[in-house]
């Protein structure tokens, strides 16, 4: 993912854990992010990270965000505003780590217990950018089918689908027992 947005900290030396960092959002940063995330636009975003170190040569990432967001509407193309607010835990290490440990891979697959720990995010320097992992979080916030209240016609499927489900007013058969009623006593 190659954007302009760039904020560095360096696993080696981490900020103290009661430090909070805040991204800079300004008006280019806003548009850069939209364009990367593929929505109309940013309103507004604010970030929080914090930093604990994880394992000997590794992090945790502690982050949140909120965001207005506008996109396109999948059905009336109208425009539709969300509101994000997230928070996620993501720990990093170095590939050079001696904690650094392959998952087994047998066949040509990667064995994974389902039942373990998520897998740390390898990285190939000891440099983390703050701005790739917000950009992964939000991309995974962002409603990829946004709908808009007014003209999602949600509610008109919703009601088609009950008329459906609901009781039928002619019995198809009703039809064919009067035919059967009418011959038997035309007999």
């Amino acid at each position: 993912m190659t954007t302009g947005l760039y904020f560095p900290v360096s696993i080696s030396s981490l900020p103290k854990p009661s430090e909070h960092i805040h991204l800079p959002v300004d008006a280019e940063s806003l548009k850069q992010l939209a364009s990367v995330c593929g929505v109309n636009a940013f309103k507004s975003l604010e970030t929080d990270f914090r930093f604990k170190r994880w394992r000997k040569n590794g992090a945790t990432v502690v982050g949140s965000f909120k965001a207005e967001i506008e996109q396109d509407c999948i059905v009336t193309l109208e425009p539709v505003f969300s509101f994000l607010d997230e928070s996620f835990e993501r720990q990093f290490l170095p590939q050079r780590s001696s904690d650094y440990k392959m998952p087994e891979i047998i066949d040509g697959e990667m064995i994974l217990d389902p039942e373990a720990d998520d897998l740390p995010d390898i990285l190939e320097t000891d440099v983390l950018n703050l701005w790739e992992i917000l950009i992964e979080e939000l991309i995974l916030a962002i409603d990829p089918f946004p709908r808009s209240a007014e003209g999602g016609l949600q509610e008109q499927f919703e009601a088609e689908e009950e008329d459906l489900d609901a009781e039928p007013t002619h019995k198809p058969f009703s039809d064919l027992q009067a035919l059967i009623s009418a011959k038997k006593t035309n007999k």
